[in-house]
Formats: C-alpha cells, sequence, structure tokens
C-alpha cells in the first residue's frame, strides 16, 4: 500500500477516533458507517483586560494591564452505535492570567493558568429522546447560564460575575463549573420540557471526610420552540424562537462550610430566557435569581463577600439587541447586564456591564469582537467601587 494511503486511513482513523460535536458550528466530520461518526474541532479566544486600582481591607492595589488567553477547547464527539455517544473537551482556561494582588492564576490539574485538562468528558446511554443516562464530568445542571449553555455562544462577554465570569469565583461546588457524576435527562413532550437530575461528588476536601453525595435537578420549559440539546446558545442571533422558563435545586448534606459543621448546602434558582426576531434584527432577554444557604465556595474576595457558609441571594438579567443590517463586513450585537450579590448579615455588592458583540460572520458564533465595561459597587466601605474593561477575540471552527 502507497505511503500516502496509508497516511490518509490514519488521518480517517484519527479523526473518527477524536470526533467531536460543537454545539454551535461544524468541525471537520468524518462518517466511518450510518452508525460510527464524529467531528473534531478547536475554539479560541484571547482577552485584554484593564482592572482599576483600589483598595480592599486597607491594602492599596495599582491598575491592571493584563492580556491572556482566556479559553483553548479543543472538542471530541462521537457516535459509536446510534444509542451510545461519547463528548469532551480538552481545556484551558486564563492562561496568564494576573492577580490583582500579584502573581498568576495557577491551577493545572483543572486546566487554569497553566496545563491542559479534560474539562467535559462523558459517555451517553439514549435510550430514547426521553430518557438518557450521562455518565462522567459534565455541567452541574443548576442554572441556565453555566448550566445549559456554552460559553462558546454567550451574549455577554462573560458569565455572571458569581459564576465565573470576568474575575469572579464560582459560587457552587465545581470543577470549573462542572462536577464527577452520572446525569439523568431527556426532552418529553416532543421538547416542550427538558428535565436533568444529576447525583455527584459535590463537595471534595479535608473538612468533608464523610463524602456525601450531591443532588442536583433542572426543569425547563419551552413555550415557543424547543430546546433539545445539552448545549444551550445565549443568543440565537434571530435563528430561533424561545420562550424558556426554568428552575433548578442543588443539595449536599452535613458538611463542614467555614469551620461550621453539620451545614445543609441548598440551593434553588428561577431563570427566564427570551430570544425572538424582530424584523431583521433580534431581542434576547435573560434573567435569573438564585437563594444560597450554606454557600459551599468562597475566600475574602477582592469583589464581594460572598464566603463559604454565608447565606446569600443573587440576580442578574441580560439584555441585547442584534442590530439589523452589516454594518462593514459584519453585524453588530448590544447588551447590557445588572447583577446584585446581596450576603446575610454582610453587605451588597452590584455589578453594572454593558458592551458589543461584532459578530464578523453576521450570524455566527464562530468569529467575533466583543468589547465590555463592568462598574463594580461594592456596599462593603473596605473594598474600593472599581471598573473593569475587557476585549476580546474569538474565532473557532
Amino acid at each position: 500500500m502507497k505511503k500516502s494511503a496509508v497516511l490518509a486511513r490514519m488521518v480517517m482513523v484519527l479523526f473518527f477516533v477524536c470526533g467531536m460535536v460543537s454545539p454551535c458550528w461544524a468541525g471537520f466530520k468524518m462518517e466511518i458507517n450510518e452508525q460510527t461518526k464524529g467531528e473534531i474541532g478547536i475554539w479560541m479566544q484571547t482577552s485584554y483586560q484593564w482592572v482599576e486600582d483600589g483598595k480592599i481591607n486597607g491594602d492599596q492595589y495599582e491598575d491592571l494591564n493584563d492580556f491572556m488567553i482566556r479559553r483553548a477547547y479543543m472538542y471530541l464527539k462521537g457516535d459509536v452505535t446510534k444509542h451510545v455517544s461519547f463528548f469532551t473537551h480538552i481545556a484551558s482556561d486564563k492562561v496568564g492570567m494576573e492577580k490583582p494582588t500579584g502573581g498568576n492564576l495557577d491551577n493545572s490539574g483543572m486546566g487554569l493558568g497553566s496545563g491542559v485538562a479534560w474539562r467535559d468528558l462523558w459517555i451517553t446511554l439514549k435510550l430514547h429522546e426521553a430518557f438518557k443516562i450521562q455518565m462522567g464530568r459534565m455541567y452541574v445542571p443548576l442554572t441556565r447560564n453555566y448550566g445549559t449553555t456554552s460559553t462558546k455562544c454567550m451574549l455577554t462577554a462573560d458569565l455572571p460575575f458569581l459564576q465565573g465570569g470576568s474575575r469572579g469565583g464560582i459560587f457552587y461546588a465545581q470543577k470549573v463549573g462542572r462536577d464527577d457524576g452520572l446525569t439523568l435527562w431527556g426532552n418529553p413532550l416532543d421538547g416542550l420540557l427538558q428535565y436533568r437530575f444529576m447525583i455527584s461528588e459535590g463537595v471534595e476536601d479535608d473538612n468533608n471526610p464523610e463524602d456525601n453525595l450531591r443532588f442536583v435537578g433542572r426543569l425547563s420549559l419551552s413555550l415557543l420552540e424547543p430546546e433539545t440539546s445539552w448545549f444551550n446558545k445565549g443568543t440565537y442571533l434571530g435563528k430561533k424562537k424561545v420562550l424558556s422558563l426554568g428552575v433548578g435545586m442543588d443539595s449536599q448534606d452535613d458538611l463542614t462550610l467555614g469551620g461550621r459543621e453539620d451545614r445543609d448546602n441548598r440551593v434553588w434558582t428561577l431563570d427566564v430566557f427570551f430570544d425572538y426576531p424582530v424584523g431583521a434584527g433580534a431581542v434576547t432577554l435573560e434573567a435569573a435569581y438564585i437563594d444560597i444557604d450554606n454557600c459551599t465556595q468562597g475566600k475574602p474576595n477582592f469583589y464581594h463577600d460572598l464566603e463559604a457558609g454565608d447565606d446569600g441571594e443573587n440576580w442578574y438579567i441580560n439584555a441585547g439587541y442584534l442590530l439589523p443590517g452589516a454594518m462593514g463586513p459584519g453585524r453588530f450585537q448590544p447588551y447590557i447586564r445588572y447583577e446584585t450579590v446581596d450576603v446575610d448579615k454582610k453587605n451588597q455588592t452590584d455589578f453594572f456591564s454593558g458592551g458589543f458583540n461584532y459578530y464578523l460572520k453576521g450570524k455566527g458564533h464562530n468569529c467575533k469582537l466583543t468589547a465590555d465595561y463592568m462598574y463594580v459597587d461594592p456596599d462593603n466601605p473596605e473594598k474600593d467601587d472599581r471598573s473593569i474593561f475587557t476585549c476580546q477575540f474569538t474565532v473557532g471552527f
């Protein structure tokens, strides 16, 4: 056999073994037969961020000018049979991200700051569209914005601040927004209803040796067009008519949090998402409320006061509009967001932000520029208000 033919077959086998589906666009596809197929692709996001100087707990910090690789994902997906599939992201996040207090963010085991990690990895047994069993590392099915929405397709420059956006942390137990476990999920009623129920590890540290199971569930009701995939979009750019109502619950018992024993973590959330074409443009609206009892994550924070063991509330609203018609080679989508973190017996912090996306492919998320301005306004007198400006460039296939 000629070397060229051998090389071609090796490439075909590699694409099959490393095949994957992107939730937002198509990568390189490979099909062995009617049941066995796959896809592989890559997605990258680079950022510049300016953080205004200020003080926290009496210490003064200077302006920060920070260039970073915000996200770098290789995605792989394969269908082994019509009933069995797999999915994975190999990822790095926040590579080169500086801290205002000095030094770089670094957790190579999670693919943060340095190193590369298996960010998502699961195997799915599809018995019916209304009943699927999924095991591995995957999104925690609690909120919409970081429980179902792909970070490749967000309306705003980043996630909500309390779910890992900009320079914030994630308030629930997680491995970069994911957890290891088993999820039952499906789309009954022709996809108008989607349910997800996860049994997972939750909090894992030296203070909690009992290793109690965590239980998380989410229901969403689509009143217009259904959303049936594992990943949703944060804005559909006029390609879909969506009105979705969601509710989520998260529970893990008998934890030690903030030095206090026998704490039961309880979180519940309500959210609404609306996306609708308006003439040649499109409007996107999203709002959510989150109630937190005995927060599992957090330590003294540069921006807000939520720490492990605290009770608190969080809510946010996003709104954006895809302008009709092209401007140069692409299309503009201005947006705004308001978010607040209100901690019981402590203080409230408000986050005001606005910006725009410029889609260089018109109605595609895989080539865009984003500019975002955020104003952080804490009630805590030990923390200064400050501005954060972000500029991002995103590409992928």
